[in-house]
């Protein structure tokens, strides 16, 4: 895959106090026989193509077409060498949440979450048996990670499953509802310490099979990478676009106002989706500032390149936790 013209980067400010966005990949390592890439989109496909009921895929599939909110396709993949190696031969396909199903003498989970974390836009799901094994893997920004000793397999294709098509910005992963999978009877003191380490948790609540929590093994959110990752994505997607359809981007002020044109676009499809905040007087929380011609320098010019573009916006957020007060009158 050729590289962009264009590079989208994005700092998040910390402060105190679409299909396209591609499909699940179910990745096996160390397996007998290299099946290649494939796209499914039942269980019965997969089956046909030779995943039987009691293998490993299998079950992660089982638990992901379950779900209400499943995707349209996911993909598998089973490589004879370990998953970060056949990871490496699918650079150019377009996968996104990583459910790894690994072999003996494949890679160590804390190995598969540094790799992925090279990546500009993959997630890693994995399970653990108990909070204490997150600590050797680290506190990774793309990794997430379930924590459950319960006897269901395929805990991470029924979490992937429940969220893998749901639209970036409209949800956040906790309290999404779990079906196939039964919740751990875990206490407050126990869920406490799951989440101190970065992890979730599979619960009971008002009757639902829920995630505990939604967050990544720093800490972090994990609606907010998905957020991150899509406004990156689509900013560059469409200036390439712009650079492919158009015979000469002129470096003069109205070129760049083109080119500030497709970001205000991105911008504004993010804020409609839910995942830009809205201003007090009720318009989108971004902006945008482009330098003209004059603003860059000669040296830029000569190199046809353009550094002076900038944007910034609000994160719209979701409340996990709420606290409200009554009074009673007699």
């Amino acid at each position: 895959m050729a590289k962009n013209d264009v590079t989208v980067k994005i700092t998040q400010k910390q402060v105190a106090g679409s299909a396209g966005f591609g499909v699940p990949l179910i990745v096996q390592g160390m397996g007998a026989t290299a099946k290649e890439y494939a796209e499914y989109g039942s269980l019965n496909e997969v089956m046909e193509a030779g995943y039987t009921q009691d293998s490993p895929v299998y079950k992660q599939c089982l638990k992901l077409f379950m779900q209400n909110n499943r995707p349209a396709k996911i993909a598998v993949c089973v490589g004879t060498g370990k998953v970060t190696e056949t990871l490496k031969g699918l650079a150019g396909k377009d996968f996104r949440q990583v459910i790894p199903v690994l072999g003996e003498d494949d890679d160590t989970l804390k190995d598969l979450a540094a790799y992925v974390e090279t990546s500009e836009d993959k997630m890693l799901v994995i399970k653990v048996a108990d909070a204490s094994n997150l600590a050797a893997i680290g506190k990774m920004d793309r990794t997430m990670a379930v924590v459950y000793a319960g006897s269901d397999d395929g805990v991470e294709g029924a979490l992937v499953g429940a969220t893998a098509s749901l639209t970036v910005g409209s949800f956040t992963y906790k309290n999404i509802i779990i079906k196939g999978i039964a919740p751990d009877p875990l206490t407050d003191a126990q869920i406490d310490a799951v989440h101190s380490a970065g992890g979730i948790c599979i619960v009971q609540k008002a009757g639902d099979i829920v995630t505990s929590e939604g967050t990544v093994l720093s800490g972090e959110y994990t609606d907010i990478i998905d957020s991150k990752d899509y406004v990156i994505k689509n900013i560059a997607y469409k200036s390439q676009k712009l650079l492919n359809s158009t015979p000469k981007l002129s470096f003069d002020n109205v070129g760049i106002s083109q080119l500030e044109g497709v970001v205000t676009g991105v911008l504004a499809e993010a804020y409609a989706m839910g995942i830009i905040a809205e201003n007090e007087d009720g318009t989108p929380a971004y902006s945008t500032e482009f330098d003209t011609r004059g603003e860059t320098p000669a040296g830029d010019r000569a190199e046809r390149t353009y550094n002076g573009g900038k944007f910034s916006f609000d994160l719209a957020g979701a409340i996990h936790y709420a606290q409200i007060s009554g009074v009673i009158e007699i």
